[in-house]
């Protein structure tokens, strides 16, 4: 995890109790007789002090936000360094995931979370079928489910539990069996590129059951329990689209025209 992130989620842990507060470097200070995350931070920002670190790193956060095409979840006055919640439903929904975040039997939670997330910036149709399930947990009930979504073949053959899917989101364009999917694969932890290519795998493998569009048609995404700065990215061109926490902001605006 990179002290920015670092630095982000203790912004949302404050502000998730107090909605405006001043958080001054004491706050920072995770441990009484040393704080690695502002030495760390001031390294990252390259900033003169603690105070010039806080202020950059909340400026590489509003862009982060931005290219996002979403907002920073809190304004910063400088001067004062008082923070106040502009989306509090958000920074505390960055609160929870923190809480949860490598814990195997919370991954339900977090799939469920995403996909609750995730609905609030798309349209069309959103699907969580990752394992375990509330619902239709048999192999039968799993594979006449994705029949309606246009796989004419079963996904689930043999002890798969839901043949590397976790979150389907049906885009609002053609019909079944001609409408692409767009999957996110949830990893309840940090960003690793190892464990990003072994669920992209599975899930083009369960794709090449779909019966209207070959694979390299639907877009596999990878979504990690983090936000990805594009520095933890390796440098070749990749195969699934990264996305982390700050991709389930709401959007601003919701709809973008532009005409040439």
């Amino acid at each position: 995890m990179t002290p920015l992130f670092e630095f982000f989620e203790i912004i949302s842990e404050e502000l998730s109790t107090q909605p405006s507060r001043v958080i001054t470097r004491d706050d920072l200070q995770v441990n009484k007789e040393v704080s690695s995350l502002l030495d760390d931070l001031k390294a990252e920002m390259q900033g003169a002090s603690a105070e010039d670190a806080m202020h950059k790193a909340v400026e590489a956060l509003r862009v982060h936000f931005q290219e996002k095409s979403s907002r920073l979840p809190f304004s910063f006055d400088p001067t004062t360094g008082r923070f106040e919640a502009t989306d509090p439903d958000f920074l505390s929904f960055v609160n929870i995931m923190g809480s949860i975040r490598s814990i195997g039997k919370k991954s339900m939670i977090f799939e469920c979370t995403v996909a609750d997330r995730l609905s609030q910036r798309t349209t069309g149709s959103i699907h969580r079928v990752g394992h375990p399930r509330r619902r239709k947990k048999g192999k039968k009930a799993f594979n006449k489910h994705l029949r309606q979504l246009g796989f004419h073949r079963p996904v689930l053959l043999g002890q798969e539990k839901d043949g590397g899917f976790d979150i389907m989101w049906m885009l609002p364009l053609a019909a079944i069996p001609h409408r692409p999917i767009v999957s996110v694969q949830c990893k309840n932890g940090e960003f690793s590129f190892e464990a990003a290519d072994t669920s992209v795998g599975a899930g083009l493998r369960s794709f090449s059951q779909h019966g209207g569009l070959t694979t390299s048609i639907h877009v596999p995404c990878v979504l990690f329990n983090d936000y990805i700065q594009s520095k933890a990215l390796p440098r070749k061109q990749l195969n699934f689209v990264p996305l982390g926490l700050t991709d389930l902001a709401k959007v601003d605006p919701m709809i973008h025209v532009e005409l040439l």
